[in-house]
Formats: C-alpha cells, structure tokens, sequence
C-alpha cells in the first residue's frame, strides 16, 4: 500500500527508446531525482553472476538477493546503487549482465525487492523513474505516466551506438512475456514515439503534458530558450551553410541528436578550416569555439572572431586557461565545440585524443555528442587549396553521458581516457550507405585512428 506519495513521473519504454537521457534531462528541467530502475536491476544481475549463481536458478537468485543488502546513494539528484554498500556502477554495462539481466530482473523475489525499494524513495522524494513496470505496478496511482518508445530499427542503432551489441527483438520478447511485472503500456500513460524526435523535443512533448497537471516546470533559474545569436554569429551561421551547400552539397544528417538546451559539448573530429563553422550548423544556438591564439595578431580577426564566439588557445604549450574558459561557458550552461585532436589531421585519418576534453567533461560533468565530418579534408586539406565540387556531410552521433564512475579517478590518464573514449565514439560514426554512394566517398568500415 503506497503512502504519502511525492510527485512521481513515470517513464517506461522497451530498450534503446530513448527514456533515460528523457528521464536524465527531465529530472534535471524539474530538479527531480532521476532513478534508473533498471541499473537496480543490472546490479542485482551482476551479484548474482559474480556468485556464480546461473541467471535461470530462480530460487538461488531469491536467496541470494534476499541475503544481500540492495540500496541507493542518493546525490547529485540522481541514484547511485549499492550492493552490500559497494558501489557497481562501473559493472552495469558488462556483457554477461547485457545477457543475463532480463532473465533475473524475471525473478518476482527481485522485482519485489525493488518496487519496495522505489516506493521507499517515492514516499521522501519528487522522483523521474525510468522503467518498464514503473507506471503499470510500480506507481500505478502516479497520475504522471508516459511510454516512451521507438522503431527496432532505431533502437538497434542506438544500442550500438552506446557500444552493445544484444537483440532487441529478443530483449522485448523476454520483458513482455515474462510472468513477473511484463513490459506493458499502462492505460493511462501519454505513449511518445521518438524515433524521429530529439531528446529536447521529447522532454518538451512531457513538460507541456505536466504544465497541464499543474506539476512546477522549471527548476530555480532555469531559461528554456537558448541564447539569442549576435547579428555576427548569425550571419555566420547562415552565410556558411548556404555557400557549403552551393559549393559542396553540404548536409548534415541525424540532426535531431542534438542536444539543444543545457550544458553540452559538441565533438567532432579536425579535418579543415571549414570544420568550425560547419559544425556549428548542428546547434540551434550560438556555441563556442576553440581557435588558435595566433589568429588573434590579424586585425581584422581580433576583432570578429570573440563576436563569433571564439576563445583563443595556446596550441604551443598546455593552455589551462583556454579550458577553464570552456568550464566557465558549460557551467553557465552553454554549449562548445571541441576537437579531441587538438590540431587538423595532416593525412585526412583520425588522430588520438589528446586529454584536455576529459578534464573539462570532468570538471562540468556535461554530456558530449560525438560527430564526424567527412569530405572536409578533400575539400581543404592541410597546406593545400579549396577545392571545390568534393562533398561535405557531417553526421551527428548518439548523445554520451558520463556516470560518477567514469569521473571516480581524476587524474591525467583518467582524462586522457574520457578523451579517447569520445574519440572512439567518433570514429565508430559512419557515412550511411546511401550518402557515400551520392558523394562518392570511400571510407574503411573501421576507421582508422593514428595514435602518435
């Protein structure tokens, strides 16, 4: 019997749908708590695995889940889980929990264990609880229920986006038939299909259905437009999209990735001088920019480019100032461009990650979306001349969100690794068929990054 119930908003969906950046960046807007119930359920998997216990044991599951101590530590507005007070989340995404989640999560002395656990946390917080039972048994009285979900074939390409690899289409026949708490659509839940919606967009479909029930919308501060451009910067903006479209069939494909409200680094690999401006293109606001310090003796830049929002780096030593600058712009919740490879590749291949990005995403904890712009160097290649006719595409990758276990051990190689892991990211984004025929582009299906 549920008591005292706080606002609680529910958001369940198959995998892959897209409701947990919802959820994240909903409870953000709301300054709600965001709790991810099924990181419960993928903690509960690996201690179950890591005491050998076979995911189809059912009653060695209980017993073992029973035993343990299951919770959560609560911070940053968000819930971390505990296993016998030991923080798993570093192990959440490993395969073999990949594989075996569905069927312990199936276990009804486990989902027992956490819909106890979310109704503790409902009755002393305002809570966004991500799922797939939330709205139909977890909270079924929550008058705020929403179902997110999306095509198989988005998911998929989500799922490998985010580096797994397992059936979508098993994974939905196991959550929707099983006997314990099966994925289902609760009667009424508002259904949301996002395959073709950015995450703001979602989150904006939710807000308007809350400013409805009278549930606060904003948290303290918040703005929900994005910083209006200068006249500068907009001419910029439109000006080097309407000449790269005219003289290099310029697109950008999947921009509804984007980020577009909040704090966000956009990173994208360095081909050429096009590459700031165009980059750009895939925001709706104004963002920041990175150049070298040495464009500032030009007269005539020193004056344009801080209009165009660009901060000067040192690219002859280890310019801190340059990142702190960056750390300044995201926590005044703005979004920047970033190179991981400091400099434009001089042979047109990806270059390694130098580790000045991982120490600004681990100051200012801001997600990243990785893009990759291809034909760039063609067009204008290091040292040489604008050539014009050679397609330009810049294809715009799933959003990344860094957990406190990826920022846990600060240090320089733990930057240099957030780093490269961003420009893993990048490299693993390819030109789709479709556009590498039209823009005759030849690329390796592995992209090769020059680690120097």
């Amino acid at each position: 019997m549920q008591s005292r119930l706080r606002q609680v908003i529910a958001i369940d969906g198959p995998a892959a749908s897209g409701k947990s950046s919802v959820a994240r960046e909903l409870a953000r807007r709301l300054g709600f708590l965001y709790v991810n119930s099924g990181a419960m359920y993928r903690a509960i998997t690996w201690h179950v695995l890591r005491g050998g216990i076979a995911p189809a044991d059912t009653a060695a599951i209980a017993g073992a889940t029973t035993a343990a101590t299951i919770g959560c530590n609560l911070g940053d507005n968000e819930c971390r889980v505990l296993v016998d007070n030991a923080d798993v989340t570093a192990h959440l995404r490993d395969d073999n929990v990949n594989r075996a989640v569905s069927q312990v999560s199936a276990v009804p002395a486990v989902r027992e264990l956490v819909t106890e656990k979310l109704r503790a946390y409902g009755r002393t917080h305002d809570l966004v609880v991500e799922g797939r039972d939330i709205g139909s048994v977890v909270f079924p009285d929550t008058p705020y229920k929403f179902y997110i979900d999306a095509s198989p074939e988005v998911r998929l390409r989500r799922r490998a986006a985010e580096g797994q690899f397992d059936e979508i289409a098993s994974r939905d026949r196991a959550d929707s038939s099983r006997q314990a708490a099966p994925l289902t659509v609760a009667a009424d839940a508002y259904v949301i299909d996002t395959s073709a919606m950015t995450i703001d967009e979602v989150v904006d479909s939710i807000l308007a259905r809350l400013r409805e029930k009278d549930v606060p919308i904003m948290a303290p501060g918040e703005s929900t437009a994005p910083r209006k451009m200068n006249f500068y910067y907009w001419l910029g903006y439109h000006g080097s999209r309407v000449l790269a479209q005219l003289f290099f069939g310029f697109r950008i494909l999947h921009r509804e990735r984007m980020i577009q409200r909040g704090p966000v680094i956009v990173a994208m690999n360095h081909q050429s001088y096009f590459d700031p401006p165009l980059a750009g293109n895939a925001c709706d606001r104004a963002i920041y920019f990175l150049a070298k310090k040495s464009l500032m003796n030009v007269p005539i830049l020193r004056w344009l480019l801080p209009k165009l929002n660009v901060i000067p780096v040192d690219l002859e030593g280890n310019d801190r100032s340059a990142l702190k600058a960056l750390i300044r712009i995201l926590r005044a919740r703005e979004c920047a461009l970033v190179f991981p490879e400091g400099s434009r590749t001089p042979h047109g291949q990806l270059q390694s990650a130098l580790p000045g990005l991982g120490f600004v995403i681990a100051k200012t904890r801001a997600p990243v979306v990785p893009m990759r712009i291809f034909g760039a160097f063609d067009a204008w290649p290091i040292g040489g001349k604008i050539r014009l006719g050679h397609k330009i595409t810049i294809v715009v990758g799933e959003p990344i969100h860094f957990s406190d276990a990826d920022l846990q051990n600060i240090g320089r190689d733990a930057y240099a690794q957030l780093s490269q892991r961003v420009m893993d990211a990048i490299g693993s984004i390819e030109l789709p068929q479709s556009a590498r025929q039209r823009d005759d582009v030849a690329r390796p299906n592995a992209p090769m990054i020059v680690r120097e």
